[in-house]
């Protein structure tokens, strides 16, 4: 039986996702799975959960857990790496450090100077997994999950032999993502996509032969789906075609929103520092997973989810082809990138490995969007193979952000104080002396907690801005759901149920609180078995071979937040409502706050006020947003789409002046 190897293995909703996904197929059952971390903590629980998992499964797996890389990696056939390299620490060097000379961020994981200390960070752990590799598992395939996914693939392929591939899922999401926006079934339509990893693009997509990208234009200009996805659709008006990555990511890919300051970042809500609020929400979330994993709680059912890594796995061991997207070096998939490029596009799998399929040359505006960052992939092997400093600099000079913003001088200053402030973390790029000149200035290394006591204090009187918001939320609210959607793994605003049939016929914004709804039987058993979280994860495949009706049912926020866990239930990849009523003396324009967890589209008297379908967890006044009260009673309907773990809402309005 196989022998699977998780590496970085501490991060926990992943490893638990991706063993869910393994012991589902009937094949691996009773596989081997090494889980290894440096982190004894995060190792304990990702092992605990992972056992949840296959007692969940029926399955019998060999469960090991180490700290000790080589052991598990001893006799793989398969290692997956997850790792990240300096955590929450170093992610707030590349954020705050760039931030003392105007360079903002929103992910800053993929490309600029975020991405590429990130991959520097990486590189001396990943080019030694490697080697350990060579020696103890040679013939292993290694499938690569960690970010950013093209530079630490070009340390994979340009420092080993091993087999491999980078694995994301930008582009089976999105294109579930674009067929619900056109009302098409993904399973229906062909498509073809390629490029590079988080900037490939849809090149072909097509039912019956004939070519979707005119309805996709059309529904553009629905101001609620473009709303939805504000910096791709502008891409795609201006290059053609729609990109996988999504919009506060590719925010950052070029010097069109960013750059042009704080009226188009927020025109376009372009969410600066979104990932170290992200940060914030995993590590609550990793809190919940902490105590589930050490309860005598048992997981209820397994949601399987559409990452590619267990089909690849199944394919090579089995010799059944499939078609997945990867990311490996451009050996005959775009004709007008290098051959060293790292480029994502369609790969066969089979029982002799991974391959290309042949795209051909891409339009050249999609190669002008992706050709800066393929030169800071190279320039990035280039500085980490050989120790040189100025490919460093030369990296950053070519990032559009970094470029639309600094000046050389700042860039060369800039990446002299990042490498000083990660210190130990980093290869040695002092190794060869060139004529390029350093900015001559001395830093050193910085003290993570200077700048968390940074982060923290700005957090604190955000949180104190909040809990003068909370103060003005709204308390009492009637809920329903939850709703499966309509697909095991995806989820979106867009899908409808039956009460935005019965709310629509209404027409006043009002709603039927003595209307009864089919939801999943399996949700509700949940929530009433809640005592402070439900930890229980039920898919709606399952969820829709048991239901059963409910209605709306009163419930009170909780420092302004209404949790859904404990309300509807959990339930991934599903829908919930909210309604209450407001009263206002008189008419007037109101300022609105909300916060969700995860998506968001509010109706205010019938008409909707706000949308935003994100993956987040919750805090309090993530959006802001207007409405206009009428005099008397005012009707408010949110609605909520869950991807995984909790969920929940909280809206605010603020008091009249008068």
């Amino acid at each position: 039986m196989i022998k699977i190897a998780m590496i970085g293995a501490g991060s926990v909703v992943f490893s638990r996702n991706l063993t869910g996904d393994i012991l589902g197929l009937p094949e691996f059952r009773d596989c081997t799975i090494a889980y290894m971390d440096v982190d004894v903590e995060r190792l304990e629980v990702a092992g605990n959960l992972c056992r949840k998992v296959a007692k969940a499964l029926g399955a019998n797996p060999t469960i090991v857990t180490t700290t000790d890389r080589r052991q598990a990696l001893a006799g793989a056939d398969f290692v997956i790496n997850m790792v990240q390299i300096g955590g929450f620490d170093s992610t707030l060097v590349d954020f705050e450090v760039p931030r003392k000379y105007g360079l903002n961020f929103t992910i800053a994981d993929t490309t600029g100077p975020g991405g590429l200390f990130r991959a520097l960070r990486t590189y001396p752990m990943l080019s030694g997994m490697c080697r350990d590799m060579e020696e103890v598992c040679p013939r292993a395939f290694l499938l690569n999950y960690s970010n950013p996914m093209s530079m630490n693939m070009q340390t994979v392929f340009r420092t080993s032999s091993i087999r491999a591939v980078g694995l994301c899922h930008s582009v089976q999401g999105t294109i579930d993502q674009l067929m619900g926006y056109i009302g098409e079934k993904t399973s229906d339509i062909s498509f073809t996509c390629a490029g590079i990893n988080h900037m490939a693009f849809y090149v072909k997509m097509e039912k019956d032969g004939k070519d979707l990208y005119p309805r996709l234009f059309a529904a553009m200009n629905d101001p609620k789906i473009y709303h939805t996805n504000k910096v791709r659709f502008e891409l795609m008006r201006r290059l053609g075609h729609f990109i996988t990555e999504s919009s506060e990511h590719n925010a950052e890919y070029n010097a069109w929103f960013i750059p042009r300051g704080k009226e188009t970042v927020a025109r376009f809500d372009v969410p600066i520092d979104e990932y170290l609020r992200r940060c914030d929400g995993i590590v609550e979330e990793f809190e919940n997973m902490k105590a589930f994993s050490r309860s005598a709680e048992e997981m209820k059912t397994v949601c399987r989810s559409h990452e590619y890594g267990s089909t690849i796995i199944r394919s090579i061991v089995t010799g059944e082809p499939a078609v997945i997207y990867g990311n490996m070096p451009n050996q005959g998939l775009i004709d007008n990138l290098p051959k060293t490029a790292i480029v994502e596009g369609p790969t066969l799998v089979d029982r002799t490995g991974l391959h290309f399929a042949h795209v051909g040359e891409l339009p050249p505006q999609l190669i002008g969007y992706m050709q800066n960052h393929v030169t800071q992939h190279e320039l990035f092997i280039r500085a980490a193979m050989e120790g040189r400093r100025d490919y460093v600099y030369q990296a950053c000079m070519f990032d559009p952000l970094t470029a639309a913003t600094l000046s050389l001088d700042q860039i060369v200053e800039l990446c002299d104080e990042l490498i000083a402030g990660h210190g130990s973390l980093l290869p040695n790029l002092d190794a060869k002396k060139t004529l390029v000149p350093t900015s001559g200035k001395p830093f050193k290394a910085i003290d993570p907690k200077t700048l968390r006591k940074s982060w923290d204090d700005a957090h604190a009187a955000a949180k104190q801005e909040r809990a003068e918001l909370v103060k003005h939320y709204i308390k009492d609210w009637h809920v329903v759901g939850a709703f499966a959607g309509a697909a095991p793994d995806a989820i979106s605003l867009l899908e409808t149920t039956a009460v935005e049939s019965d709310f629509a016929k209404r027409a006043d914004g009002s709603v039927d609180l003595a209307a009864t709804y089919q939801v999943s039987a399996k949700a509700l058993a949940t929530a009433s078995a809640s005592s402070g979280s439900a930890h229980a994860s039920v898919t709606s495949s399952a969820a829709a071979a048991t239901t059963q009706k409910t209605g709306w049912k009163a419930v009170q926020a909780v420092n302004g937040k209404v949790d859904l866990d404990q309300s509807v239930g959990r339930m991934e990849y599903a829908i919930a409502y909210g309604y209450t009523t407001i009263d206002s003396v008189h008419a007037r324009e109101a300022i609105f706050s909300c916060g969700s967890d995860d998506g968001v589209k509010i109706w205010l008297n019938g008409q909707v006020v706000h949308e935003n379908e994100v993956g987040r967890g919750y805090t309090a006044a993530q959006d802001r947003f207007t409405g206009r009260l009428k005099a008397g009673k005012n009707h408010l309907l949110v609605k909520i789409d869950n991807y995984v773990g909790g969920w929940g809402f909280g809206v605010g309005v603020a008091q009249a002046n008068f």
